[in-house]
């Protein structure tokens, strides 16, 4: 019991603050903002709730889920979301704006907001990005002009816009983005929708009868007519502007069709009265707007039972993405991660076997939350786990920290913890930058359609380019072990040798059948089985690398340290075909056009590079003596 003692207390800690987080996602008020954040609605091609609507939209303006209240307060997106559909005047004072860029601001004449930092953290870890947010208000007296200069700057290609240009197409689309939701719900142009629906099935058969009479050139009631007309334009708006779809109707298929609230008047038209449904949210709306808080509660509910009677699996669904994002396994595990690296590294100092137990038991639990979060979003999409860039991220880190597992549960000499840390840690930070572009669990593309081949080709050639990875990571921790350490003797450098080895074997087997996969997929979608596309080409590349570096081991060419640098530059190889390719946008394996992540990208492969120089140092400079 003694020994599992330090494996308990850390997996303790990290359940605990996994739990404690997710306490903190609803706000305790007395309105239940969780029941309506489990509302279903149609967004980006699929069914969600609107507490994904709520924190991908915030995430693509605020480049947060969260934002702060009026008392400082951090507050989930959901509360912003709600004010924004029904109370937009006081969504529109919160400063949930991003601009950090100051020709932007200085072109708007925004002011230059001063930190709430002391002067000593600024001077530590600078002014904090309090100072870039902006609301609504402080930007609408100049949206004609970032109309404007968007429009300029959407009229030339991508590569040819400047830093300023592409500031602003981003900020026109997050103010696009927030007008759409603002009317998804009602227009706002009435106090109340309720009343607003009894209005409209009381005139409307004279209002179209009105309508019809005029057209046939007959007398007509010409208030009616009027009035027909006033409404008719008002939700003509109402349609064009809403973002979201929220009224679900079976139509006799297997997929419900989806409408606008918008529809409501089409509804009153055609059947002479507006749906249940429609009655739900007019009563939701009119209960927030008067601040009845009981009955909001009650209507959110009435809400959903409406919408079980349209589809009884509806809103369950929706309750289990909302439950994702609650639990919020890849933040969990990516702390759990950073936290295993620390005892690594504590392990090194002092307490060896205690401290590396406790890290092999935060890496095995962190793997376990890394595997509810992708079987989550397997369910959620109903597809294999890999469909776009950032679920890739989030598979090939998985992938790896499983690798590393059984390399430290073989070795257990602290370098499968290690790199189990800094990939899982790593990979999980970038599928975040990912996720800012928008909804993660996005509506396939049609040549991805294909469960088969997602669960086959995708998955195999991704656990390669993991096992790639996995290699390099090694390789790089051994090199700067090597020279600023005194820990790797001649025994140590055969360790790390047979790791990597193992590890490259296993990534040149999956990656040459994953690619294989991928030919017979291809010639299957697009009737070839090979066409030199970029990314083909990258999944060749690391397929041939890996040879590489089991002729040159197989060959006696390189020893413990050359492999590890063939290992180190396996990297780049991966970085290139994972990321690079796609940002060439071209192609048919081109999905995500990351221009602006080629800074990182490239310093990533010239930190790789330069870890590679330090290895070709001749040994007497190492203070590891392994020679």
């Amino acid at each position: 019991m003694k020994q599992k003692l330090p494996w308990i207390i850390s997996v303790s800690i990290l359940l605990l603050y996994f739990a404690s987080n997710y306490m903190k996602q609803t706000p305790r008020t007395e309105i239940d903002y969780e029941a309506f954040g489990n509302t279903p609605v149609h967004l980006n091609g699929r069914i969600q709730p609107l507490d994904s609507v709520a924190r991908n939209a915030l995430l693509g303006m605020r480049y947060k889920r969260t934002f702060r209240d009026e008392n400082g307060k951090k507050t989930p997106a959901i509360v912003w979301l709600t004010e924004l559909m029904m109370r937009p005047d006081l969504a529109h004072e919160r400063p949930i704006f991003r601009i950090q860029d100051e020709d932007v601001r200085s072109l708007l004449k925004l002011p230059n907001k001063p930190s709430k930092r002391s002067k000593i953290m600024i001077a530590l870890i600078g002014p904090g990005s309090g100072k870039f947010y902006y609301s609504f208000n402080e930007i609408g007296p100049s949206l004609k002009t970032i109309s404007e200069q968007a429009q300029q700057a959407s009229e030339l290609e991508d590569a040819q816009r400047s830093r300023f240009q592409k500031a602003v197409i981003q900020l026109a689309r997050a103010l696009s983005d927030y007008t759409g939701l603002s009317q998804s719900l009602h227009h706002g142009q009435v106090a109340s929708f309720t009343q607003e629906l009894n209005d409209l099935e009381r005139f409307a058969t004279e209002g179209i009868e009105a309508v019809n009479l005029r057209q046939q050139g007959a007398e007509y009631d010409e208030t009616a007519f009027n009035q027909m007309m006033s409404i008719g334009f008002l939700y003509q708006g109402f349609e064009q502007s809403a973002k979201v779809l929220t009224m679900p109707r079976d139509v006799g298929g297997e997929d419900l069709e989806w409408n606008k609230t918008s529809h409501v008047l089409r509804e009153v038209l055609r059947e002479g009265g507006a749906s249940e449904t429609a009655r739900s949210y007019s009563a939701v709306i009119d209960s927030y707007r008067t601040e009845d808080f009981k009955a909001f509660n009650e209507n959110v509910q009435k809400l959903h039972a409406d919408l079980r009677a349209v589809d009884s699996s509806i809103v369950s669904k929706a309750g289990v993405e909302q439950l994702f994002n609650f639990l919020e396994p890849f933040y969990i595990a990516a702390a759990g991660y950073v936290m295993a690296f620390l005892a690594v590294i504590i392990s090194w100092i002092r307490w060896p076997e205690a401290m590396n137990k406790a890290a092999f038991g935060l890496i095995c639990a962190c793997a376990v939350i890394h595997t509810i979060g992708i079987i989550f979003r397997i369910y959620i999409i109903g597809y294999a786990p890999v469909i776009n860039l950032y679920s890739s991220a989030v598979f090939v880190g998985w992938g790896a920290v499983l690798l590393a597992i059984v390399l430290e549960a073989a070795y257990k000499n602290s370098m499968g913890n290690a790199t189990a840390a800094v990939i899982g840690f790593s990979t999980l930070l970038v599928a975040h930058h990912l996720s800012v572009g928008g909804d993660t669990l996005e509506m396939l593309r049609a040549v991805l359609d294909n469960n088969f081949w997602l669960a086959t080709h995708v998955i195999i050639i991704t656990l390669g380019y993991s096992a790639t990875f996995l290699a390099g990571a090694i390789g790089f921790i051994f090199i700067l072990m090597s020279i600023f350490s005194n820990r790797v003797d001649k025994k140590a450098a055969r360790t790390f040798g047979n790791m990597v080895y193992g590890i490259v074997c296993f990534s040149t087997l999956f990656s040459f059948v994953g690619t294989i996969l991928g030919g017979i997929w291809a010639d299957q979608s697009w009737g070839r089985f090979w066409g030199w596309d970029p990314k083909e080409n990258g999944a060749l590349l690391i397929v041939i690398w890996n040879a590489i570096i089991l002729h040159c081991r197989w060959g006696g060419f390189v020893r413990a340290r050359g492999l590890m640098m063939l290992a180190i530059f396996g990297n780049v190889v991966f970085s290139w075909s994972w990321f690079g390719t796609n940002m060439l946008g071209i192609g048919l394996h081109a999905y995500g056009f990351m221009d602006e992540a080629f800074t990182y990208l490239a310093a990533f492969m010239l930190s790789q590079v330069l870890v590679i120089g330090l290895g070709a140092l001749p040994t007497r400079f190492w203070k590891s003596q392994i020679a």
